[in-house]
């Protein structure tokens, strides 16, 4: 019959009351709040209203003093939108009926206020049947100017005669501070409006309630007998339950509990299923309320936006690890609360039938069962100052916390078993879920949440979506990030699935941005790429998806930016394949809106990270390059201070900055300067198959101010490209280089050497910039040449010159400096020359005039000044012996030698070992060579007898000898110079910076003159000597020789002729100065223990030819040319026989005949047979005594044909010795001899008058060593006189003119 009638019922309605959508924001606190309906009406000005909203919900709980005299906690909670088959279950759970309704509005004339006041009513008849009370509150105009203070809007503004509610009205502008106390007394009015219901609930016989329904149980009861024993349990039980529901919305939670646990055993010996699940569900509920009050503060700051950030809610909630850290995580709890802890076991169910077979096996008992296998300990602290509790403690029949999880799995249970609970069920399981997210049980979280899935409930794809959604914010608040973004993404598919009226793709593109924590993706690119964790193709796959929902919104450039990132983070999980086709697509889509490195931001506040394509092209290398050697700064060399006498300290003061420029890894060595093109050299790869372009590629820095200069390139595929990126620094300082930008694909990139990885790139390179330095032009008047400079640093040459000159020529180059510089003047000029020569031979070639360079500076911007170089072809122009073996002198036997051969020997003994007197020189004669060897062509310059002569030299091409050609040849030589220019100026000269270049000049020497043999010849005076010269014309050409100031001769080319140059002998006091400096160096030599001492001889004999050199000038013109020079007889070698001729005498003559003193070439008279006095007088004008001395007096007859006859006894007679042995004369000493002279025969005589000495003796070998140095000091410190054989003459000979009587 029941079911008949149901079945009658069911097809006799048509619509069943179910509830169209669940409560998502439920939680189990919730039970004990009163519903009210906070509702905005009229125009939408959420501005002007928020304030007011905000207001309104903030008097969420009041304090109640009860009839018996206890107080009570009241809650209240606001809700904006309510359906109204909610509240036909307000029977069922009453915390779902609508008790209030408050309304707020804004106003500004009187039709508006009407039409507000019809829309609360509307409201008010349509929740009617539930509410207790309600409010409007209405906001109207400010004030106008000139209206009264305190002027109300009531006065002005009534409210139609059908509005029956209380309104409040406040000014626009008002501070609405009596809004709060309003809401209060309103909110205490709906409590006692509940507490009287609750009241006449309670004082009900137990035989006269009624059977309380849910909505879709109405027609399962009609028929049926009321008053049988199980339906009067199940009145009763239900009655109970409603009761206990309106007892914890009372505030009286001890009461609920009590009445949940009757209620939940009576329903239960009856079989009422969904009213048990009821009972279970409020007792879980009421103990909530006890052990989790701290669920209402984070409520609380949740409703109020401006306090989202606050700190005061479940540390649990924000921290998900702790989840998977900790099994049992303590609570944390405000310290002024005391702690009353409950630590019991809880099963821990893993699916779903285990859930239904564990609450079957115990829904016979009213205690929970436990399942041992699976099971945790948690500590729950639970604040003692609950105001619900009358004593301060916790009631006993309160349910623990392992408890409320199985009590919500019997509820869940129960509320299955109807079709038309499922929105119950769902709720149930949401709050189980918040529950152990209190409990810090995740777990049993996933295994709630898991079952809302299996809910067949009826719902539009928006509530389907808002499940999801609310499923993803459970699961992330536990940590489980991945099933999270699971259901995010979920959500955000339903969104805009096939067959949806109107997809939401914002909402899509929301949700699926919001999941990327989920699959271990982050905006952020970099930091995907650090973590390099997840699962590749579900990354990929997820933002592809938020590619195609941003193009479908119409955001290119969101578009763009999830493309780059997509390339950016997943390019190595990409095939090669799927890497093209990905570039080609974020070229399509850059078409549309290109990419730029700027973090992007959305509507509702969240920052989209820029992009960028760093392997794209791949870059395999990055190098800084130094500026051109001849622009490099160099500092500006000063000269060290004096440390004091240590040569060493183990303290070192710049320790210290060693130290840092260690740490400085990144710092390059060299310096980069303030406004001069820069190069950084990049060696890049493209990846793609196919051509890529990248346009405005400029280097990336910070720190200074840096002028990059964009470059384009086209790379080809897979083959590595050198590209120079250039750049300007503007300013000084420490320069940043971060890597460079690329434009491609249509993507603007900051590639930065840190975000570069599988590479070994520093983060960044450091780079000092140093103030502006001027830039030069160097030119030159000769012309450039083929090959720069092979000398060191020939990095720095910027310009060249060459010439050729002949051995002697003079000539100059002019070389103009130009300041290049717009701004800078040029201040600082220091030129050096370096050469492949030595620096005394280079001294001598290349000279200028610095004076009067350095009088120019300073040069203006763009100026130039120019300087003279003076080149002169410096040579050894005195030729050494050809052949290697060839000797000095030639292989004449000794005896030729005459007087001076054993000096002549001795000199060739002494020069042979190489002594550094002698000039070191090309092909310089070796004087050890064998005297018997006759083939060696080879000449000498001697006195033999009485003949004066030179060897001859043949100049034959074919000869034995060698010729002038040969020797010219070999004296021909390339010169390599380099003029260093150092230049400064401006603020780069006040920080001790310069730069340096050079000019290359390459000189090419040809031979000119040569002498080629020599000869000192005694003069017609004293202070005179004739030099003999043997010179070669070595050039092509026939040369004009000039070697006297007004004597010239032509010489043919490859000739030679022998010229006479009258020289002034050297003087006394040279050759004491000489001697001296000889004594001064053998003194230090022997304080400084060396073995060998100078030789005197040397010293004479440099002095000797250093003496000619000064003043013996050969000037040579090659005749119809202007080719000049001088030729130098620097380096002559003299025997000792010519030094006695080149130096003065040391003696001084005073001659007189017949007491007539004798003059220079006077001719003296005498008749013959007349006897005629001669007198010979010697002073000694050295600084030492002469030892030895042989005065000898010779007459002869020269017949001015070179032949002289000494053979004169016949005709001349001496009266007295002619030859005197002077044993010593000191010093200024005199010595007179006198003799008579009688001629037998007239004719024309001359007297030779000369003075010879002797050298002593050499010390014995088997003298020991310290006797031989005492000797040698004592010989140095002797007279030169007893060294060597000398032989001092007057000049010119006496000329007597004998006549007849």
């Amino acid at each position: 019959m029941r079911s008949a009638v149901g079945l009658m019922l069911s097809h006799g309605s048509n619509v069943e009351s179910v509830m169209s959508r669940p409560d998502y924001e439920q939680n189990a606190l919730h039970h004990s709040c009163l519903l009210v309906l906070l509702r905005g009406v009229g125009p939408s000005r959420a501005r002007v209203l928020q304030r007011a909203f905000e207001k309104v919900r903030r008097v969420n709980q009041i304090k109640v003093t009860d009839s018996s005299g206890h107080q009570r906690t009241i809650w209240v909670r606001f809700i904006h939108d309510h359906p109204v088959e909610h509240n036909d279950w307000g029977d069922f759970q009453t915390h779902r009926r609508l008790l209030g309704l408050i309304t707020i509005g804004k106003f500004e004339t009187q039709t508006e206020l009407n039409e507000l006041c019809r829309q609360h009513e509307s409201l008010k008849v349509r929740y009617g049947s539930t509410l207790y009370e309600f409010r409007a509150i209405f906001f109207g105009p400010d004030e106008k100017e000139g209206e009264e203070e305190g002027h109300r809007l009531q006065d002005d503004y009534t409210t139609p005669s059908n509005f029956k509610s209380q309104a409040f009205f406040y000014r626009e502008h008002d501070a609405c501070s009596d809004l709060d106390g309003r809401i209060s007394d309103f909110v205490q009015a709906l409590f006692w409006v509940l507490e009287s219901r609750r009241l006449e609930r309670s004082r009900e016989k137990a035989d006269k309630v009624q059977l309380l329904l849910a909505p879709f149980e109405k027609r399962d009861f009609v028929g049926l007998d009321m008053e049988s024993r199980n339906n009067r349990k199940r009145c009763v039980g239900r009655v109970m339950k409603n009761l206990a529901d309106l007892s914890l919305q009372a505030g009286l939670v001890e009461d609920a509990l009590t009445l949940y646990h009757n209620a939940n055993e009576t329903l239960r010996s009856v079989g009422d299923s969904l009213w048990v699940g009821g009972t279970e569900e409020g007792l879980c509920a009421a103990s909530s309320v006890l052990l989790y009050p701290q669920m209402r503060e984070i409520e609380t700051l949740h409703r109020n936006a401006s306090l989202q950030e606050a700190g005061t809610s479940s540390p649990l909630r924000n921290t998900p690890e702790k989840w998977r850290a900790s099994d049992a995580t303590k609570k944390i709890n405000p310290p002024e609360m005391n702690d009353v802890r409950l630590t019991s076991t809880s099963s821990s169910c893993s699916s779903v039938s285990s859930l239904v077979t564990n609450t079957t096996n115990s829904s016979n008992s009213g205690t929970p069962t436990t399942n041992s296998s699976s099971s945790s300990t948690s500590t729950i602290s639970a604040p003692a100052a609950l105001h619900a509790t009358r004593n301060g403690e916790l009631p006993l029949n309160i349910l623990k916390p392992e408890e409320i999880t199985n009590f919500y799995r019997k509820a869940i249970i129960n509320y299955s078993k109807y079709r038309h609970a499922a929105t119950i069920e769902t709720e149930a399981a949401l709050k189980a879920s918040r529950i152990c997210i209190e409990q810090n049980r995740p777990l049993d979280v996933a295994v709630f949440l898991q079952n809302i899935l299996y809910i067949n409930l009826s719902m539009s794809e928006p509530e389907r979506v808002k499940r999801f959604e609310v499923i993803t914010d459970l699961y992330q608040q536990i940590g489980y990030q991945r099933k999270a973004a699971f259901f995010q993404r979920l959500a955000a598919l339903k969104h805009v699935q096939q067959g949806s009226q109107a997809p939401d793709w914002n909402q899509s593109y929301r949700l699926m941005l919001g999941s990327f924590s989920g699959y271990l993706l982050s905006l952020d690119p970099l930091e995907v790429l650090e973590n390099s964790s997840g699962w590749p193709a579900l990354q990929i796959d997820l933002v592809q998806s938020l590619i195609s929902a941003a193009r479908r919104l119409g955001h290119s450039a969101l578009a763009t930016r999830h493309m780059t990132f997509l390339l950016q983070t997943q390019w190595n999980n990409m095939s090669t394949t799927e890497q093209s086709e990905m570039a080609v697509q974020l070229q399509n889509l850059s078409a549309q809106c290109e990419g730029s490195p700027v973090p992007l931001v959305l509507e509702n506040g969240t920052v989209i990270p820029p992009a960028n394509l760093t392997d794209l092209p791949y870059c395999m290398d990055l190098s800084v390059k130094d500026l051109a050697a001849h622009l490099r700064p160099q500092r500006i060399k000063v000269a060290k201070a004096d440390s004091g006498p240590f040569l060493f300290t183990p303290i070192h003061f710049n320790s210290m900055d060693r130290r840092d420029k260690k740490k400085d890894k990144n710092k390059i060595a060299f310096l980069w300067v303030q406004n001069d093109l820069s190069e950084v050299c990049v060696r890049l790869r493209n990846p793609l198959p196919f051509e890529l372009t990248i346009t405005d590629m400029r280097l990336l820095t910070n720190g200074v101010v840096f002028e990059s200069i964009p470059q384009t390139i086209v790379l080809q595929p897979h083959v590595p490209t050198y590209v120079s990126l250039h750049g300007t620094p503007i300013e000084t300082g420490q320069l940043d280089l971060q890597g460079f930008s690329t434009h491609t694909l249509g993507v603007k990139s900051n590639c930065r050497l840190k975000h570069m990885r599988g590479r070994n790139f520093p983060p960044n390179y450091l780079i000092e910039v140093i103030p502006a330095l001027p830039r030069i032009g160097v030119k030159t008047s000769l012309p450039q040449t083929a090959t720069f400079s092979n000398l060191n640093s020939s990095d720095i040459v910027v310009t060249s010159a060459s010439l050729t000159l002949y051995n002697g020529e003079s000539s100059s180059c002019t070389i103009t400096i130009t300041n290049e510089s717009s701004t800078l003047p040029l201040e600082y000029l220091e030129i050096n020359i370096n050469s492949n020569v030595e620096q005394d031979v280079q001294k001598k070639i290349f000279s200028f005039d610095n004076e009067a360079l350095q009088a120019k500076l300073p040069v203006p911007p763009q100026a130039s000044i120019d300087f003279v170089l003076h080149i002169y072809a410096d040579a050894d122009f005195v030729c050494p012996v050809p052949g290697a073996g060839a000797s000095l002198h030639s292989s004449c036997p000794a005896g030729d030698y005459g007087p001076g051969s054993s000096s002549l020997t001795h000199y060739s003994t002494m020069s042979a070992s190489g002594h550094a007197s002698l000039p070191s020189r090309v092909g310089s004669p070796q004087h050890r060579s064998s005297r018997q060897e006759p083939q060696n062509s080879s000449f000498r310059s001697t006195i033999s007898g009485t003949q004066h002569s030179l060897a001859h030299l043949s100049l034959q091409p074919g000869g034995g000898a060698v010729g002038p050609s040969s020797l010219g040849s070999q004296y021909s030589q390339h010169i390599e110079a380099q003029v260093r220019l150092k230049y400064s100026g401006g603020e780069g000269l006040i920080g001790g910076y310069c730069r340096q270049c050079a000019v290359s000049v390459n000189l090419e020497l040809m031979p000119s003159v040569q002498v080629t043999g020599w000869d000192v010849l005694p003069a017609e005076v004293a202070s005179q000597f004739y030099l003999v010269l043997d010179i070669s014309n070595l050039t092509a050409q026939e040369m004009s020789l000039n070697y006297t100031d007004n004597k010239n001769i032509l010489i043919e080319a490859k000739e030679s002729c022998r010229v006479p140059i009258p020289v002034d002998r050297c003087s006394l006091e040279q050759v004491c100065a000489a001697r001296a400096q000889e004594a001064a160096e053998n003194l230090e030599r022997e304080l400084c223990f060396r073995t060998q001492l100078l030789s005197f001889n040397d010293a004479l004999s440099k002095l000797c030819s250093s003496h000619i050199a000064e003043r013996v000038k050969i000037s040579w013109l090659l005749t119809g040319t202007d080719i000049e020079g001088i030729a130098s007889l620097r380096g002559i070698v003299l025997a000792q026989s010519m030094v006695d001729l080149t130096t003065v005498s040391p003696l001084q003559w005073d001659i007189t005949f017949r007491e007539t003193p004798v003059q220079p070439h006077s001719e003296m008279m005498c008749t013959v047979g007349q006897c005629a006095l001669l007198s010979i007088q010697l002073t000694n004008k050295s600084l030492q005594p002469l030892k030895n001395l042989v005065l000898s007096i010779k007459f002869y007859q020269d017949y001015l044909n070179g032949m002289e006859n000494y053979n004169l006894e016949t005709r001349v007679a001496i009266s007295g010795p002619n030859r005197i042995v002077i044993p010593i004369l000191e010093r200024e000493d005199h010595m007179q001899h006198t003799c008579s002279v009688i001629f037998f025969t007239p004719g024309r005589f001359k007297a030779s008058i000369e003075c010879s000495t002797k050298p002593q003796p050499q010390l014995g070998a088997t003298t020991s060593a310290t006797t031989n140095k005492i000797g040698q000091l004592e010989t140095f410190s002797a007279s030169y006189d007893e060294q060597q054989a000398h032989v001092w003459k007057f000049i010119p000979p006496i000329e007597v003119t004998v006549v007849e009587q």
